[in-house]
């Protein structure tokens, strides 16, 4: 399996309200196996994409990645420009803080299993996307106390 994907996708949009997107096609992430929606990290142009969720569009047959606003204007880059991406699948090792909580509390690792594995990535990628240990904390007791 590929640690990394290289590929050069043109940029996206359906409505002005909506997001700009890249599409991926299937057969390019085919030897990730993925099934559902996945976390990665890499570039476009060259320019940090972050955590990003990579997510199935069956009608298009394809995989997208959403470009926010301040992604594009970081990256300089617009709808229908043409772009290099090179993506690679994120960890999936949970952040320290959630983890810590799961650690020390029955009742809250009870809940973090309840959780579908859908919830427990958007919980964890929410926890992930603070900026300080205080608010990766606070966020990690809002859902799981």
């Amino acid at each position: 399996m590929p640690k990394q994907i290289n590929l050069t996708s043109t940029v996206i949009r359906h409505h002005p309200q909506f997001s700009r997107l890249v599409t991926i096609p299937l057969d390019v992430v085919a030897p990730w196996n993925l099934e559902n929606t996945t976390v990665i990290e890499g570039t476009i142009n060259g320019v940090d994409l972050g955590r990003r969720s990579l997510r199935r569009w069956d009608d298009r047959h394809c995989w997208w990645i959403d470009l926010p606003n301040a992604l594009c204007k970081k990256a300089n880059i617009d709808t229908e420009d043409v772009v290099d991406l090179c993506i690679q699948l994120a960890s999936e090792e949970l952040p320290f803080e959630l983890e810590s909580l799961l650690n020390k509390s029955e009742l809250v690792s009870s809940r973090w299993k309840a959780m579908t594995v859908a919830q427990q990535r958007m919980l964890r990628e929410e926890i992930y996307a603070a900026k300080s240990t205080e608010a990766r904390v606070r966020r990690a007791a809002k859902h799981l106390l």
